[in-house]
């Protein structure tokens, strides 16, 4: 805040004042020079107009002391709103004190003498903004106790006034809108419907406050019903009867305050809309199914209020969605709108009446039809620069004439001869280029329509031999034609084989380019060169050419990991699109010549076996049908030097079961091999004379397993390294059960489930429960799970015991079970059989309880969210209960808990019961 003036009193000047003195500002006792006691008072005035029409949300006055007479010596400084200094202030008339807004202790006793003075102005400047004022004058001191006592004086810095403030949003602009209406007065409300959207447009003095409105409305008669919200999308008035009148408000908020209420407007409730439809009428479109008006000709509708003043404007929309209001020309009255058909045919046009609540009456469904009159129009582009065609076939017997517009451009008019007519249009540009069309009869407009034509300059590109009809085989020589789709082209730059070349054009601006195949896909792009060097689009021109010379790939080659090696026989695929195409003839790493025929196909299959790692050769020529050869294609191809590997047995295998793995030299003079089994630590094993050598695994987990070999020779040289996987089955007995959820107690039977990797081989299992007797059950053939049902006689955790038995005998390893049965009581009926649709209305069901667990002396039932019944259970923890349904077709829940003597429960069955019809 601006310090707008300063003055200090002195007692030993009592009739006067210092103002805006280029020194410290003097409070309290001292002496002077001359031993003579002065008293000090200093006031501060500040400017608080910047202020206006803000909240302050921060402000904080400070100063230091910047001398002390004596630091010993207490004094307490007071700060306090006074009346203004004027012009006839002395020390003895100062300005009134009005409110004190401190007291501080300094001097003796302090933490720091001089020391700092500041505290919070912001209720002390909003009370002032309150009322006005313009400014404020504060007042700095020594309480009168110690004003005249002891050496109290002291100066301090001229006092900081700072402030934060926000300007309060404001709101102007209040209405009622779709339709807009006014703010509305007491004498004269605005209609409102059901549903309403006010609208009032905020401001905000400061940059980048996005202020929020909240409204506010009331019935007139009824200011303790008052009720706040924000309307974003429309509110929700229909709580209010037809003609109630209600007041309201509008108020904007910022982030930091909230503004005044704006002035109250007034609306008056219409909840009845106009009882019935517009009349509709069109003299270009009548209603029914005679055809009026034309494609893309626009019609006059008239709509009437037919004399019902509520109305005062009628809303339309089409088939397609388009849709907008005008206005009647007096309430109850007509209006006129203009409208083109979008769609040819039928067209409906859906119109209501709509007061000045904005209420909308019942739809008129103004159903009629649309006359075929827009010409039919066929464009063959020839590019851009260059005459194109355009083509018009009447749709009316009637039309005289054809137009076409392009955008920018005058209209060209073309006669029309039998329905008839041809003539260039140029375009000037490529893309999708909009053309009106129109008919005409004897200068009449009858139809329309805008086309969207693609216009491109890309060359055309033809060729007689090489195209994608037939595949030419490489070698052949032929042509390419490249023509112009602009004007003023001097050559074309073509693309064929990742390679950019450039051919002249002729005179006529076309040229000829003389080509012999090579074989493979391509894709040549080409384009225009214009004299101005500037190029076209580009077009894009594909064949196949079909190479002389056969291709040959093993499959195998590429699979990881590598399946290949010395001794493994290879799959290799032979292929030719040569025509008249019999067989194939090759020889493998130079050996014999051998044939294998194709039988139609333009394939064959051969399978060769490599003697050696590293490069192998296959070399072959297509057989054609004249006997003749086509030239050779030698196919190399890397063979992996690891050691191939076999096993025994074959397959997979079995944990706990011996593997024999056996390590054949891919490379010669192989002397030892270093193989590891599932990532575990290298070992090393000489070869044999033979150069193979053999070791023996016991797998000990199921499933994927691998065993990595290399093959070291006597020079150190290592051969890749094989990786070679295998699968192992589990041979033990897998176990599951559905239990596993249940908190079912003793009485009760759980299913279990027993399967086996080692199906074919494994004929039954063997099982107990607990520390029971062992039970035999035979495996299912078909290798599903094998069930077996277990009676619950033990609470708590159970384990069930199993192996597997091969018809051979062999036992697996035991696999053990653990499942825990709850204490949930054992519930039967023999009339209604739990999740199973019997009995009916009617009939009568006997529920028997018992079981769950020991030492239960009554249970408590109910029947949905019924009442719960108790019913005492027998020297045997049994009881019995008697439900008779009263419904068919309905389903119940019957819960039950049994209560065990100590007083504990147990856990709850729930038992369905399905209500059939009796039948």
């Amino acid at each position: 805040m601006t310090l707008k003036s300063w003055a200090y009193l002195d007692s030993q000047n009592p009739d006067a004042k210092v103002v805006d003195a280029a020194v410290a500002p003097p409070v309290g006792t001292s002496r002077d020079e001359a031993d003579r006691t002065h008293i000090y008072r200093s006031y501060f005035t500040y400017d608080l107009t910047a202020l206006k029409g803000t909240v302050v949300h921060s402000s904080y006055l400070w100063t230091n002391e910047k001398t002390v007479v004596d630091c010993s010596a207490p004094a307490t400084i007071e700060v306090w709103r006074t009346r203004p200094v004027k012009s006839n202030t002395t020390w003895l008339r100062p300005p009134a004190e009005i409110e004190k807004l401190l007291t501080a202790k300094r001097g003796a006793g302090a933490a720091y003498c001089p020391s700092y003075l500041g505290f919070d102005m912001v209720a002390t400047l909003n009370a002032a903004l309150s009322r006005g004022e313009k400014s404020i004058t504060l007042e700095f001191r020594v309480a009168a106790d110690q004003e005249g006592v002891g050496w109290t004086g002291r100066t301090f810095d001229k006092p900081v006034l700072s402030a934060t403030v926000n300007h309060p949003p404001t709101v102007t602009d209040l209405k009622l809108k779709y339709p807009d209406r006014p703010c509305g007065t007491l004498a004269k409300p605005s209609p409102a419907a059901r549903n309403t959207v006010f609208s009032a447009t905020p401001s905000d003095a400061d940059e980048g406050d996005h202020p929020t409105v909240l409204y506010a409305i009331w019935p007139v008669d009824h200011p303790d019903q008052r009720r706040e919200f924000h309307d974003y999308y429309g509110t929700d008035l229909s709580q209010y009867a037809d003609g109630t009148v209600l007041a309201w408000q509008a108020q904007a908020s910022d982030y930091y305050d909230q503004g005044p209420w704006s002035r109250t407007c007034y609306l008056v409730m219409d909840l009845t809309a106009p009882a019935d439809p517009p009349k509709v009428s069109s003299r270009t479109y009548p209603e029914g199914d005679s055809p009026g008006g034309g494609t893309g000709i626009e019609g006059t509708f008239r709509f009437d209020g037919a004399g019902d003043r509520d109305v005062v404007a009628f809303t339309w929309r089409d088939s397609m969605g388009y849709s907008g209001q005008v206005p009647a020309r007096h309430p109850g009255g007509r209006a006129t709108l203009k409208y083109t058909p979008k769609l040819r045919m039928i067209t409906d046009l859906y119109v209501a009446s709509v007061d000045a609540a904005g209420n909308r009456g019942p739809e008129k469904n103004y159903r009629f039809r649309v006359a075929e009159t827009a010409p039919r129009v066929d464009v063959v582009v020839q590019g851009v620069g260059l005459p194109s065609t355009i083509t018009f076939i009447a749709s009316k017997p009637e039309t005289t004439a054809f137009g076409y517009q392009l955008k920018d451009s005058a209209e060209v008019r073309l006669p029309a001869v039998d329905g008839k007519a041809t003539g260039p249009v140029t375009f000037t540009a490529t893309g999708l280029i909009e053309v009106a069309v129109r008919s005409y009869a004897n200068n009449k407009l009858i139809g329309q329509e805008t086309l969207q034509v693609w216009v491109t300059d890309a060359p055309g590109v033809e060729s007689a031999e090489f195209n994608l009809d037939t595949d030419q085989v490489a070698g052949k020589v032929g042509s390419f034609r490249f023509t112009p789709h602009s004007n003023d082209v001097v050559a074309y730059e073509y693309n064929l084989d990742d390679e950019w070349k450039t051919v002249p054009a002729a005179d006529d601006d076309t040229a000829v380019l003389p080509w012999t195949a090579t074989p493979g896909w391509h894709s040549m792009v080409v384009r225009s060169v214009r004299a101005d060097g500037s190029t076209s689009m580009e077009a894009n021109h594909q064949f196949n050419i079909i190479d002389t010379r056969p291709t040959a790939y093993a499959h195998d080659l590429h699979s990881w990991p590598r399946r290949d090696g010395v001794g493994v026989p290879l799959s290799v695929e032979l292929e030719s699109q040569l025509p008249n195409l019999t067989g194939f003839v090759y020889r493998f790493d130079g050996g014999a010549e051998q044939t294998v025929p194709t039988e139609g196909n333009p394939y064959a299959l051969i399978t060769v076996t490599p003697t050696h790692a590293g490069d192998n050769t296959v070399v072959v020529q297509a057989l054609l049908a004249d006997g003749t050869r086509s030239p050779a294609t030698t196919y190399t191809f890397g063979i992996w030097s690891g050691p191939v590997v076999t096993q025994t047995p074959e397959g997979d295998g079995t944990v706990g079961r011996a593997m024999t793995f056996t390590f054949h030299p891919g490379l010669p003079d192989v002397a030892s091999y270093r193989y590891s089994f599932n990532g575990a630590d290298e070992e090393t094993i000489q070869a044999g004379p033979d150069g193979t050598a053999t070791v023996t695994y016991t797998p000990g987990s199921w499933g994927y397993n691998d065993m990595r070999v290399t093959s070291i020779g006597p020079d150190g040289t290592e051969s890749d390294l094989r990786i070679a996987p295998f699968s192992v089955r589990d041979n033990k007995v897998a176990v599951y059960s559905t239990y596993d959820w249940s908190r079912v107690g003793i009485g009760w039977t759980g299913y279990f489930y027993f399967s086996t990797q080692l199906f074919g081989e494994v004929t039954e299992y063997h099982y107990r429960v607990n520390d029971g007797p062992e039970q035999i059950l035979p495996a299912n053939a078909d290798g599903t799970a094998t069930r077996v049902a277990v009676p619950f006689d033990r609470n708590g955790t159970n384990t069930l015991h199993v192996r597997s038995s091969t018809a051979g005998g062999e036992l697996s390893p035991v696999t053990d079970y653990d499942f825990t049965v709850g204490d949930a009581p054992y519930v039967v009926s023999a009339q209604y059989p739990s999740g199973t649709w019997s009995g009916g209305a009617g009939v009568p069901g006997t529920f028997e309880f018992s079981g769950g667990t020991a030492g239960i002396v009554s249970f408590s039932w109910q029947i949905d969210d019924g009442p719960s019944t108790d019913v005492p259970a027998d020297s045997q923890g049994r009881a019995s209960i008697t439900y008779t349904p009263t419904q068919n077709f309905e389903t119940h829940t019957l819960s039950v808990t049994g209560h065990k003597a100590d007083g504990t429960d147990t856990d709850v069955t729930r038992y369905s019961i399905y209500v059939s019809n009796g039948t």
